[in-house]
């Protein structure tokens, strides 16, 4: 395939710059939700027991996701607590949610990991483009991923940012892709899109009319046949064969 010669760069974010811990999520999240139990107690609430409040967090979650996946609306993990904490019978403030939060994200946090070779892309793609955009799929509140972006030193390389839990809505939907592109101050055509989930990343940007780069994961579940012309790289440093990446 020839290179695309894009104006703006963007870029998914778990699983494409920094990795998440994906394949054991639902297993983590409970010990997340049981930190975040034991936090709320600690402020001198009273609350189920572990069981039954593991039982509340499964329940409203899979009610939300079912939501999320029919309508592209998002969810996160914060108007999740809020629910939780008001069916437990408390009424809870800001600080209070925050907190709950906080304590569940203690969990995911350690797990958390930028790959090898981000930086180094990154680095070159900014010499290279104009503009290198983000554009992620989250519950979380935005601000645990810019701490995320700065932890990783990845803060520089982005002109702007894009998460679904402050947008509303979630990939695929066409509004988050044309909303990018706005900010990147060209067509969405203009732009390419690189990212690790085939419906997200591949069949979203499609559907406006922004080409897209796979990054491909054994661990992931893809469609038996992808489409030839589907773009495909094993790692970042694989952008080579596909874009310009070295400076001007």
């Amino acid at each position: 395939m020839d290179r695309l010669t894009p104006r703006a760069v963007l870029f998914d974010l778990g699983g494409t710059l920094i990795e998440y811990p994906s394949t054991i999520w639902d297993e983590l999240s409970e010990q997340c939700v049981t930190n975040a139990r034991e936090y709320v107690i600690r402020q001198g609430f009273d609350l189920p027991s572990e069981p039954e409040f593991i039982a509340l967090y499964r329940e409203l979650r899979d009610g939300y996701r079912k939501t999320a996946a029919e309508t592209l609306v998002e969810w996160s993990v914060t108007r999740l607590a809020q629910r939780m904490l008001e069916r437990a019978g408390l009424e809870p403030d800001g600080e209070l949610v925050d907190g709950f939060f906080d304590a569940y994200y203690e969990r995911v946090e350690p797990h958390i990991f930028v790959f090898e070779d981000t930086r180094a892309v990154l680095g070159r793609l900014r010499q290279r483009y104009g503009t290198i955009g983000l554009i992620s799929n989250t519950i979380f509140p935005e601000r645990v991923h810019h701490d995320e972006l700065r932890k990783f030193g990845l803060t520089e390389f982005f002109d702007f940012t894009v998460f679904s839990s402050s947008f509303g809505l979630r990939k695929p939907h066409a509004d988050i892709f044309y909303h990018a592109a706005n900010l990147a101050g060209w067509a969405p055509s203009e732009c390419v899109y690189v990212g690790d989930r085939y419906i997200e990343d591949i069949a979203g940007p499609a559907g406006v009319g922004m080409p897209a780069i796979l990054k491909w994961h054994d661990s992931r579940d893809y469609p038996a046949e992808l489409p030839a012309a589907c773009r495909r790289i094993k790692s970042l440093s694989d952008l080579a064969g596909h874009l310009d990446i070295e400076p001007k």
